[in-house]
């Protein structure tokens, strides 16, 4: 990894092969280079870092002989990243957070890299996500992948049920995003972060919270963020296409929701069902859940209802329960250093 670089892309995989081939050639084809990559393996049984080592040497790749989740292998390459760049001004290096089943619009790293250096108060900042597919249905040595104009997302948004969604996901991209315009947070699967704002960010030695493993880790992040005032943009002139396994749906209702978790698999839902009991523990306040109870009370109750029928969402929750002491721990650390407390933080709960 050359330190000299202004951006570090950071790839977590677990049996991702064949996606990174596209993500690959996609990096490859930037018109900036003013970027390294380095790949965290999460112990797949795929071939990925033996044909990483073949194929692209001038990657960094560490390899993990268990899997320790999402969190803790992007920790593992932001630690990576800011040991590369010790003696640095921090303020001007940033760290790109991508999933391998991302396509990158050619311009997409000179444009975000662009936008972050003439804004310092952008801390976070998220490209325009779309989705993209595979055509037949099939795996993808055998079919082309079909970049397409149906958002997977503009950026994160929470309501006042605590519910996070991806802003416009399903729809068709007519344009009407085309602002760059503040956010909630954006969705980890490709978030670029100022490196002195991780290192800000860092709670209890961690960046992304390495006790939620998977799932709604970005959402923890981001939401950590804006309680310390740190800005999160979506800059709609930078694309990059997803690969989307578990469609979001922002605009169902909640019987529509809860069906839609049904459909998840067993593992998702566990985690879903702890993790979003770990945010609303580490980031909300009690006044301002007081205050929206009359949208989150109805929509939890619901949710613990529909428990009963299922097991996966039975242990997620038992989980949250034994977790809980470390989560106000961690709480108890956030609050000491939030800058953005009460009825600032309401103007994002929509």
């Amino acid at each position: 990894m050359d330190a000299a670089r202004k951006m570090a892309i950071n790839v977590v995989t677990w049996n991702s092969q064949d996606f990174l081939r596209g993500f690959l050639s996609s990096a490859a084809a930037q018109d900036s280079n003013d970027f390294s990559l380095a790949v965290v393996d999460n112990a797949s049984t795929d071939g990925t870092v033996n044909w990483l080592r073949a194929e692209h040497p001038e990657i960094t790749v560490l390899r993990n002989f268990r899997n320790l989740g999402f969190a803790r292998a992007h920790n593992q390459a932001i630690e990576l990243a800011l040991s590369r760049w010790a003696g640095e001004n921090l303020q001007e290096r940033f760290i790109m957070v991508a999933n391998p089943d991302l396509e990158l619009a050619p311009n997409t790293i000179r444009l975000i890299l662009a936008f972050m250096s003439a804004y310092p108060e952008v801390d976070i900042c998220g490209p325009k996500l779309l989705r993209i597919f595979l055509k037949p249905d099939a795996s993808l040595d055998e079919c082309e992948a079909v970049r397409s104009n149906i958002i997977d997302s503009m950026g994160l948004v929470i309501n006042r049920a605590r519910r996070v969604v991806d802003r416009g996901a399903g729809e068709e991209d007519r344009g009407q995003y085309n602002e760059a315009a503040q956010v909630f947070g954006l969705s980890g699967a490709c978030v670029v972060f100022r490196a002195s704002a991780l290192a800000h960010a860092k709670l209890s030695g961690e960046y992304f919270d390495e006790d939620f493993f998977a799932y709604k880790e970005d959402v923890d992040l981001a939401w950590r963020m804006q309680r310390l005032g740190l800005g999160a943009y979506y800059l709609p002139s930078a694309t990059v296409w997803h690969h989307r396994h578990v469609p979001a749906a922002p605009t169902a209702g909640w019987f529509r929701a809860w069906r839609n978790r049904r459909q998840k698999s067993p593992r998702i839902n566990y985690w879903s069902s702890r993790n979003h009991a770990w945010l609303l523990i580490k980031n909300d306040e009690w006044l301002n859940l007081l205050w929206h109870s009359p949208w989150w009370l109805p929509y939890e109750t619901l949710k613990l209802a529909a428990c009963l029928f299922s097991w996966s969402d039975l242990k997620g929750h038992a989980a949250a329960l034994r977790g809980l002491p470390r989560m106000f721990k961690k709480r108890s650390e956030l609050a000491g250093r939030a800058k953005v407390k009460g009825a600032a933080m309401r103007q994002w709960f929509v």
